[in-house]
């Protein structure tokens, strides 16, 4: 039954579109690889998915398989053509707002200004967003250029987006990845938005601010990130320059019987080792001191974000500096 579904689908797509006339007005094609979803497609080639699928006589825009051969239409060039006035669009189930910036070739700032948004995170299935045009003659249909990475072991999906200066979930959407936890070594990712960058290099360093409630993670000089912490109630967190000394993916604190994520060891404090970590977990699944974050509210170890502890837990190495100033 599912054979004779696929060989009329087939023959519907050919009726549609045949190969022949595609073959004839298309200079570029795209093979579709595992995990690819058409609006990746789409934003990797800088084109719209109408046009891939007006240009392919796709039935279902869904609906695409590994090894499938893409037409990829060659849109006008934005610069070529008349200035658009503002249009509308309508937020779908999974959209965000970098995605859909990112599809319609306008800039975050210039779409949450049009609509007044203070939030970016804040939208909503069905809201109507007005997506800004160009009425000056100014050509703001030329989308950032991609770039691809290949996952390396030890790589998260959050670490790449981190590296690369987008977001966790825009990065997942284009790459048609459901689950943001799992990413294999080999895998090839568009990354939308960015050009490659020389990865940092020199002597790695955190330093931890109690009285700022900061953490400042460095490489060769160059402050990659600055992350809000909590560090230890009453004073019990110790200053001083430490290392780390130890890594352990889901450490267990037995005196409170709670887990902690992406654990680096940094100091013993008698028979109980003080370290950095994300947001503990009990048994139950329920997060520690959640809404805490930012001020000290620990048993003396430095908490992060359990994003940003991940990150640091594959950045960091055994003997790493770690300096805590009061």
């Amino acid at each position: 039954m599912r054979s004779k579904f696929l060989i009329v689908f087939l023959v519907l797509a050919f009726v549609l579109m045949p190969p022949e006339a595609i073959a004839a007005s298309c200079d570029v094609y795209h093979i579709v690889r595992e995990g690819e979803t058409l609006t990746g497609i789409a934003i990797r080639h800088s084109v719209t998915v109408e046009g891939i699928v007006k240009a392919n006589g796709l039935a279902n825009p869904d609906f695409i398989w590994v090894g499938q051969r893409l037409c990829i239409p060659q849109e006008q060039d934005p610069a070529q053509s008349p200035p658009r006035e503002d249009e509308t669009y309508v937020v779908k189930p999974g959209d965000t707002l970098t995605l859909i910036a990112l599809r319609h070739h306008v800039s975050l700032q210039d779409l949450a200004s049009a609509n007044s948004l203070s939030d970016w995170d804040l939208i909503y299935v069905g809201q109507r967003l007005k997506i800004p045009g160009s009425t000056d003659g100014e050509n703001r249909g030329t989308p950032a250029q991609n770039t691809h990475y290949i996952v390396h072991p030890g790589d998260t999906l959050s670490a790449i987006a981190a590296r690369f200066g987008v977001e966790t979930e825009m990065l997942a959407a284009v790459n048609g990845i459901v689950n943001l936890s799992f990413i294999y070594v080999g895998q090839v990712l568009t990354i939308p938005g960015a050009t490659p960058e020389v990865p940092p290099s020199g002597p790695k360093k955190i330093v931890v601010d109690i009285s700022e409630q900061r953490m400042y993670v460095y490489q060769g000089g160059t402050l990659l990130h600055a992350w809000v912490v909590s560090t230890g109630r009453g004073g019990s967190t110790r200053y001083g320059t430490f290392h780390v000394q130890s890594k352990i993916l889901n450490a267990y604190g037995s005196a409170w019987n709670i887990w902690m994520p992406y654990w680096l060891g940094i100091y013993w404090a008698g028979a109980t080792e003080n370290g950095i970590h994300g947001q503990p977990i009990n048994p139950d699944g329920s997060i520690v001191w959640a809404g805490w974050l930012g001020r000290p509210i620990t048993f003396g170890c430095v908490m992060l974000r359990t994003d940003h502890a991940r990150w640091l837990y594959n950045w960091a190495d055994i003997g790493t500096p770690v300096i805590i100033r009061p």
